[in-house]
């Protein structure tokens, strides 16, 4: 079993050893009160909040935040990941993503009564979400979110891919909720196209509280095809036990606190958003599918989550960011370009690649990462393999220094996703944008003589012998100093 262990209940008791967890007991309001505690543990990179006193909701809890920055910054994700050691560096918890990938664990199937998921089910003509402490979480919001931090279940009519994917829900009334698909941009709304297409509905399970090596899958970006449901178990070290719904043949995590099965409908949108997104700014509003519940399946006493997007750290960043880096390191390798690393430090954004200069290299790793939409939306910076790309001093340092202005290119039509703020009007009308690409590498052109003579790093890996550095190490702390 996974250090996690194997549900939410679980990594809950894991945060709270490691003092990465607060109870609040006090009384809290649904109503932007939880949202905005919870928002303001993020900027202060304190402990995720576990509210066990909603207003309204006696005996419910609502769970904020849980892969949020913690101390330090991916402390939480490291535990998610099952690493004894919180303090892991970004690269260790790269490479775990890495291993994840590779070691994928088949799905387990579990029946029906041996799920915790199935301990109370309600049928969808007696559902009523209102029920349940969803927040409204920031008063920029269109509505109250059922899903922020959440799992959406779908299926390819065609192929019969399961796809798991985060998409925002926003609660409509008693029994439907809106859900956000861009066709251009997400698997779901590609999929979504089909049923419509059919003018059939789309079923679909909403899942809320699984553990979080489920809920890390479905935010990785991975292939058409390609299982979150395996990457799960790659993340987790054993098989992830799932379970079938009631109303539709999807299959669900087993040990979710809640499953909200749905059909969302064709030819049909309603009102969604704004929303506070990712990118630190309020998500356009806009009509969204709309999804009509046909039963509701929960544990006793189930416990409900939420993320909490913004400026300049979240629950999506934070893990995203090591995700997307594997991911993103992985397909690289699969298409024969080497490169030492890449890392985003904001998730979907601009990537931070260092690879060795040659030539048509930056042209073909640009060819694999705008394949896909999360792989990279506004830019990309390329360094030398000398810079540590997880260390946005390190980064700047290298655009600041070793980027000749000649070296600054745009590309133009690219795909643009409506969700970023710097889109004009005019690129959000076509969906295209321009992509801008930073090259602070010195050019592999130049001589040795000349690199030697004007390129030298110094600093104190490259500017003392080796052994006069080891000396000063070994003292450090007979000088007075801590670390």
């Amino acid at each position: 079993m996974s250090a996690t262990g194997r549900d939410l209940r679980d990594f809950l008791k894991v945060l709270e050893t490691e003092r990465e967890l607060v109870r609040v007991r006090t009384q809290v309001d649904w109503n932007l009160e939880a949202g905005a505690i919870s928002r303001l543990a993020c900027e202060r990179q304190a402990p995720a909040p576990l509210f066990e006193n909603v207003k309204d909701y006696p005996g419910q809890q609502l769970a904020a935040v849980l892969l949020g920055p913690g101390r330090p910054m991916h402390a939480r994700l490291a535990l998610a990941l099952g690493l004894e050691n919180k303090a892991a560096s970004v690269r260790q918890l790269i490479d775990q993503v890495k291993e994840g990938l590779r070691q994928r664990r088949r799905p387990v199937q579990v029946e029906r009564r041996s799920a915790p998921c199935k301990e109370v089910v309600v049928p969808g003509a007696e559902a009523n979400l209102l029920n349940y402490p969803i927040p409204w979480i920031k008063s920029v919001d269109g509505g109250r979110y059922i899903g922020t931090w959440n799992i959406v279940v779908v299926k390819d009519p065609e192929s019969q891919w399961v796809n798991w994917a985060t998409y925002r829900c926003m609660l409509r009334d008693e029994q439907s909720f809106t859900v956000l698909l861009l066709p251009d941009a997400q698997h779901g709304g590609h999929i979504f196209g089909k049923y419509e297409a059919a003018g059939k509905p789309m079923p679909i399970a909403l899942v809320i509280g699984a553990h979080p090596a489920a809920h890390l899958a479905a935010i990785t970006s991975l292939e058409h095809g390609v299982s979150e449901a395996e990457v799960a178990g790659g993340y987790l070290g054993e098989g992830v036990p799932l379970v079938k719904c009631e109303t539709n043949d999807l299959e669900v995590p087993a040990n979710a606190e809640m499953v909200i099965e749905a059909e969302i409908l064709p030819g049909v949108r309603a009102d969604e958003g704004p929303f506070g997104e990712y990118t630190g700014h309020v998500g356009h509003g806009s009509k969204a599918g709309l999804a009509r519940v046909t039963c509701v399946t929960h544990r006793r006493n189930p416990i409900h989550t939420m993320a909490n997007m913004g400026k300049p750290h979240d629950d999506a960043a934070i893990p995203q960011s090591i995700l997307l880096s594997a991911v993103a390191e992985e397909r690289l390798k699969r298409h024969g370009i080497a490169v030492k690393a890449v890392y985003y430090h904001t998730p979907q954004v601009a990537p931070a690649i260092a690879v060795k200069p040659e030539p048509g290299v930056h042209q073909r790793i640009l060819g694999v990462l705008l394949t896909s939409p999360r792989m990279a939306q506004h830019g990309a910076i390329f360094v030398d393999e000398d810079v540590d790309v997880t260390d946005l001093q390190e980064v700047f340092w290298a655009m600041s220094t070793r980027m000749h202005a000649k070296s600054y290119q745009v590309i133009d039509n690219a795909m643009a996703n409506p969700l970023n703020p710097a889109l004009t009007p005019e690129d959000r009308q076509s969906l295209q944008t321009g992509f801008w690409v930073v090259n602070a590498w010195l050019p592999y052109t130049w001589s040795a003589e000349y690199r030697h003579a004007y390129t030298q790093v110094a600093d104190f890996a490259n500017s003392w012998p080796e052994d006069l550095k080891r000396k000063v190490l070994e003292r450090w702390h007979d000088y007075g100093y801590e670390r």
